[in-house]
């Protein structure tokens, strides 16, 4: 399904460029930016504080669906996916994305679950709720290598 009402919140992005979608069209790429899918006020407020303090781009999406059609729009550097959203949301949307166009995009995962086969079923590191330790110095990496 990845297919767009605004996002919920958004920060403008610092360097963008363009990549040709599946139909020949091109979506901006947006090297320094964040797309966040989760319903946890407290990820959306950790990330934009984030985002306001090292100086990216943020956008948070709360339903695949809405994702979808921000990705079709625009291609983050990263893609946050909670994976504790409603009915295993966020876990689907890892599988769908990795089975995609979209799957070169970087990902990391935010759960409040202590399994840890989780980051090998999502092939993507995972963060642990409430604190998120290690994320910010994780996507900071991330930007400085690209």
């Amino acid at each position: 399904m990845l297919s767009q009402p605004p996002p919920t919140e958004s920060r403008t992005p610092t360097a963008a460029g363009s990549a040709p979608t599946a139909g020949g069209s091109a979506v901006a790429v947006v090297a320094a930016s964040i797309l966040a899918i989760t319903e946890d006020p407290e990820v959306k407020d950790a990330l934009l504080e984030m985002a306001l303090s090292d100086g990216f781009g943020v956008r948070c999406a709360t339903t695949e669906a809405e994702a979808a059609k921000l990705l079709h729009r625009e291609r983050p550097g990263l893609l946050l996916v909670d994976l504790d959203m409603a009915g295993r949301a966020g876990l689907k949307f890892m599988r769908t994305l990795r089975q995609s166009l979209y799957r070169d995009i970087a990902c990391v995962a935010v759960t409040a679950s202590n399994d840890p086969m989780l980051s090998v079923a999502v092939d993507a590191p995972v963060f642990y709720k409430p604190g998120l330790d290690g994320l910010d110095a994780a996507v900071q990496r991330l930007f400085a290598a690209r």
